[in-house]
């Protein structure tokens, strides 16, 4: 199984925070997103990483080689980041995916125990938590017969639910995916997210929806989202590692 950390965005709403630096490369209580993420993913068992980049490529990679010199990562710059979402960067890694994927956003914080949960799943699997809010700029995920049918930010309603960009995909599963994505991309439908094109795929592609209540996880996007996430973080004893 690979890690594919999606971190090739500006962060254009952390700026000044990301004039110098890219947001996956933020502190949040002394340690950098990325380096939260990959602790998590190396203690679960995750040995090979794909990485995509954009802005300050050298940075991330300079922080990797310093911080993980032994783990095996991969690198895929996409060079229209200004003008393409990460449903571009994805599709650039096409031809590295050999094998069942953890797919995760490149700001995401979450809790270790919630990755362990997912990895040992069968399934094809995403995290959902049914006992919160229904964020307004964030994912929800539509669930129809136990399944994810829809996944983005515009769904309401009794059938949606907190999501989060946490997946565990199969390598069929993923190229499939990465196959559609392909064909809006020829058409330059570029902006879009590439949970879009999942949602015309739902149907070929078992999604179930892992769900939790407890422990962290959140997308940092803001400087309000770094505040919380350090306030929950010190709340959860969270370790400087």
């Amino acid at each position: 199984m690979k890690a594919l950390i999606l971190a090739s965005g500006m962060g254009k709403r952390l700026y000044p925070l990301t004039k110098d630096v890219p947001k996956s490369l933020i502190k949040i209580q002394g340690k950098e997103i990325l380096g939260h993420q990959m602790n998590n993913l190396i203690e679960c068992g995750i040995k090979d990483f794909i990485i995509t980049t954009g802005p300050f490529e050298d940075k991330i990679k300079g922080y990797v080689k310093k911080t993980y010199p032994d783990i095996n990562v991969l690198y895929v710059n996409n060079p229209e980041y200004k003008s393409t979402n990460y449903i571009y960067s994805m599709w650039l890694t096409k031809k590295l995916i050999d094998d069942n994927i953890i797919l995760l956003h490149g700001d995401l914080l979450f809790d270790k125990k919630l990755l362990e949960m997912m990895i040992n799943k069968k399934e094809n699997c995403v995290l959902v938590n049914k006992k919160i809010k229904l964020p307004e700029k964030d994912f929800k995920a539509v669930i129809e017969n136990e399944r994810v049918k829809k996944i983005g930010t515009e769904f309401f309603g009794k059938n949606a639910f907190a999501c989060f960009p946490l997946y565990k995909f199969s390598k069929k599963d993923f190229l499939l995916w990465l196959n559609e994505c392909e064909k809006y991309i020829k058409k330059r439908k570029v902006s879009i997210y590439a949970e879009d094109v999942f949602n015309e795929l739902s149907n070929r592609i078992p999604l179930y929806p892992l769900y939790f209540s407890e422990g962290m996880c959140m997308e940092i996007d803001t400087k309000e989202d770094i505040e919380k996430a350090e306030r929950a973080m010190e709340n959860e004893k969270w370790t400087k590692k």
